[in-house]
């Protein structure tokens, strides 16, 4: 039989790197996580981890009981959640993630408003490429993500959340701020400014570009949006960002909106949860805000033939 506080300490170590990390992590004597380790593996018959030099790593018993740990361990979580929904008690976790524009700009007010409602809750946000925000709701591991446009899977439902209008930017000395007859042509022959390739902002970018039959070749391409905003405002390039993202800027002076004839940008971030996943008291509350369908309100009342 599986023992779930050997689980616990298994994936600890696997989490940790190490059996010293994991002891510090557990505030146990990492002879005490080498002993539950070594029950564990004699109980399934096999090696979980081998050592090479001072690193350990997981064998291919390993992984395959780390997979299912991930999943046991959050399915006891859900259970416990699911009990204290019962009691009436909105207390618990909530495990957020999203690409960099919606875990920034738009995520944190809201979740500030899910805490207002549920103050002893325990509320991550975490800032993830798509495909991690995909695997991780696979596995268990978030509750609630925000992706852009893109990625589809069968057993993750999506609903839009938001659109986001991507501007272009420059500094206020730059030339073509004075012009309004600037055209998509004329931004590809200047500096351009751009996130980098496999961004959602990126993508969006390309795709009103390649609309009108034009290809950006970018002087810089930057991992953030606060990296994006810093170049241009030093009168670097021009760029093209998520307004959310500039709005700040914008606000001080230290950007100016380029004003054009043809290009326009934008894409729609997305709700996304996995379909067969319970909702717990405090996803609907955030779900609710985030505005998916089947929990909105208006379609609440529609359901209890209110209105």
């Amino acid at each position: 039989m599986l023992n779930v506080h050997q689980l616990k300490i298994f994936r600890t170590v696997v989490r940790a790197g190490s059996f010293s990390r994991a002891a510090e992590e557990l505030r146990i004597t990492q002879p005490s996580v080498s002993i539950q380790v070594r029950e564990l593996e004699r109980a399934l018959g096999v090696e979980l981890f081998e050592q090479v030099g001072k690193r350990i790593f997981l064998t291919e018993a390993g992984r395959l009981l780390d997979e299912y740990a991930v999943r046991i361990l959050a399915l006891l979580e859900e259970a416990e959640q699911a009990v204290r929904d019962l009691r009436g008690s909105a207390a618990g976790s909530l495990r957020v993630g999203a690409n960099n524009t919606p875990g920034t700009y738009l995520l944190p007010p809201l979740l500030a408003r899910v805490r207002e409602r549920a103050p002893e809750a325990d509320i991550t946000l975490e800032i993830l490429p798509t495909r991690r925000v995909y695997e991780k709701l696979l596995r268990n591991e978030l509750d609630v993500g925000v992706v852009g446009d893109g990625m589809r899977h069968e057993s993750i439902v999506h609903f839009p959340y938001h659109t986001d209008q991507l501007v272009v930017v420059a500094s206020p000395q730059h030339p073509l701020v004075q012009r309004t007859d600037v055209t998509a042509a004329d931004l590809v022959r200047q500096r351009l400014v751009l996130r980098e390739r496999g961004s959602g902002t990126r993508e969006a970018t390309e795709r009103a570009f390649r609309s009108l039959g034009l290809v950006p070749t970018p002087a810089m391409e930057l991992q953030t949006n606060e990296a994006v905003v810093r170049a241009v405002a030093a009168g670097l390039g021009i760029g093209v960002i998520s307004r959310l993202a500039a709005e700040e800027a914008l606000r001080r002076g230290d950007l100016v909106v380029v004003e054009t004839v043809d290009f326009r940008a934008s894409r729609t971030l997305w709700g996304v949860r996995h379909r067969e996943k319970r909702v717990t008291a405090l996803m609907r509350v955030l779900l609710e805000l985030m505005g998916d369908p089947q929990f909105a309100p208006a379609a609440a009342a529609e359901d209890a033939g209110v209105g």
